[in-house]
């Protein structure tokens, strides 16, 4: 078998058309082969060998390996902006708009955790125009989860730090889960989060 072992298929999200499952699934085969072949290397044989399609497949469901990565980054783009924007409807007060904010990015990555790893290591690989405009999405979420962080310092349940620094401590740590998180370890998604509050000193949970 070519590329190691073979993908399961993603859990069908409810109200998924077939097409769109299958490019999940091709996504996430995608994934796996760059995240441990790297994107030079890695090959739509391969992909489409851990996900037992034909290679024509792969190129009528996505397209072309560059296709694939440019997907894989608008992935982890659409995470990113959903885990913000579900945070922030979560609550009216900025303490649970923050842990909101980190609980559901902390989730996006681990489940996501292939996509992330391939993003973080493979994006110098990307069209210029979909880098500039996951970067663009990026800085935006960074700006909003500063103002979110200024706010909860203002209420005193944050340390008296630059909001930068507690911003992008708060950032790096979720964003690096994909690197030591394993499925089916002592840790799930939710205590890793709490976790991570706990260390930037949001107060407990009621």
């Amino acid at each position: 078998m070519v590329g190691g072992p073979r993908v399961a298929a993603s859990t069908p999200v409810e109200g998924e058309s077939a097409w769109e499952d299958k490019r999940r699934r091709i996504l996430d085969g995608a994934a796996a082969v760059f995240s441990s072949r790297g994107y030079s290397k890695g090959t739509t044989r391969e992909i489409a060998a851990q996900l037992d399609l034909s290679q024509p497949s792969i190129y009528h469901y996505v397209g072309s390996k560059a296709d694939l990565l440019r997907e894989i980054a608008l992935q982890v783009d659409r995470d990113m902006t959903a885990a913000l924007h579900d945070g922030l409807a979560a609550a009216r007060d900025p303490v649970t708009q923050l842990r909101a904010i980190i609980t559901r990015f902390t989730y996006a990555v681990i489940a996501n955790h292939l996509t992330f790893a391939v993003y973080r290591s493979e994006q110098r690989w990307l069209e210029p125009a979909v880098a500039e405009q996951v970067q663009r999405d990026e800085r935006e979420f960074v700006a909003t989860v500063r103002s979110v962080v200024e706010k909860v310092q203002a209420l005193g349940q944050l340390p008296d730090a630059p909001s930068s620094v507690i911003t992008f401590a708060i950032l790096n740590m979720v964003s690096e889960s994909y690197r030591w998180y394993h499925q089916g370890g002592s840790l799930d998604p939710a205590s890793i989060a709490d976790a991570y509050c706990t260390l930037i000193g949001l107060p407990p949970r009621d």
